[in-house]
């Protein structure tokens, strides 16, 4: 635990022995489910503590101008859309017991997972939904309320931008770990964000903490409400991204 108690320390997080346990524990967990069914493709300790634990710590670097610290993030309200095994969300909620969090999902066997860990860890102010974003997005008690909404997937991030934007709260950040390299995705993106209601995009290299490839860390902000027929229903978003078309006929 040793390099991620360090990773913490280098974003101003000192983890105490409880935290520390905690991660202990989450390790341990993620370890011995993964054995039983496909909980996340790294299976050894070094690329959990590298790929899941400490990268999943950048995203609450300090990286600079108007970025989140790890101090904004204090009592704030938060959701991780398609978490996983718990990524980055989880990573987050320990570091920051304050933080007030929500583990979003589809798939069951991770979401019990998820209530496993929140259980073993004694972890307050945690909610684990298994749902789809399309869906829980046009629910009242979610839609525009989250000050914070992060998302760690595959998905381009035209596809993103309808399954996250419309959890922010105005005034609230969506905040997505890329791998670098992502520019032509938010050029691509720049539509949907704005019809979403989002300013133009910030993006970031954050190389720290660890030794994992640098992240293009991609920031909206929500400046204005998100139309009611968005997100639209399951499985639209994927095969219908909100790309502006440029097509001359």
């Amino acid at each position: 635990m040793e390099s991620v108690i360090a990773a913490a320390q280098l974003l101003g997080v000192d983890l105490d022995a409880k935290q520390q346990a905690q991660f202990q524990r989450y390790r341990e967990l993620i370890e011995l489910r993964s054995k039983q069914f496909n909980l996340t493709g790294h299976k050894t300790w070094d690329k959990i503590r590298e790929e899941l634990f400490i990268r999943s710590l950048r995203v609450l670097s300090p990286a600079g101008g108007n970025v989140p610290t790890p101090e904004w993030f204090a009592g704030k309200r938060a959701i991780d859309i398609g978490t996983g095994a718990g990524i980055p969300g989880m990573i987050m909620k320990i570091a920051l017991p304050d933080l007030q969090m929500t583990l979003l999902d589809s798939i069951g066997k991770r979401t019990n997972f998820l209530i496993e860990v929140a259980n073993e860890l004694e972890l307050t102010g945690l909610e684990v939904i298994n749902g789809r974003a399309e869906d829980l997005g046009q629910e009242s008690g979610h839609r525009e309320r989250y000050d914070v909404v992060v998302a760690r997937a595959v998905a381009r991030l035209a596809e993103l931008a309808e399954l996250t934007i419309p959890f922010a709260k105005i005034g609230g950040t969506v905040i997505l770990p890329k791998s670098q390299g992502v520019l032509d995705e938010v050029v691509e993106a720049a539509a949907a964000a704005d019809v979403l209601g989002a300013a133009p995009a910030l993006v970031l290299e954050v190389d720290k903490p660890g030794t994992s490839p640098p992240d293009d860390m991609v920031y909206w902000m929500k400046i204005s409400t998100t139309p009611q027929e968005f997100p639209r229903k399951v499985g639209i978003p994927h095969q219908s991204p909100l790309i502006e078309r440029t097509d001359i006929d």
